[in-house]
């Protein structure tokens, strides 16, 4: 059975403007806008780490696959 998550609070500051915007699209789309900021932390966390993975993989050494005769 998997273990709970433990759940903690977070806060931040937007501009107005930008609160606006995710009230509106959150509410047209029936979603909550914790769970859309959760999940919008996460893809952007996850596409950084997986840029890191990609630079750090670039910069080794390549071998080249020889055919079988």
């Amino acid at each position: 059975m998997d273990k709970p998550v433990e759940m903690v609070n977070f806060s931040t500051t937007l501009t107005k403007p930008t609160k606006d915007l995710l009230e509106r699209f959150c509410k047209k789309r029936g979603l909550r806008m914790n769970h859309l900021v959760e999940r919008a932390i996460v893809e952007l966390l996850e596409d950084e780490m997986d840029k890191e993975i990609i630079e750090e993989r670039e910069l080794e050494e390549t071998v080249e696959w020889q055919k079988r005769a």
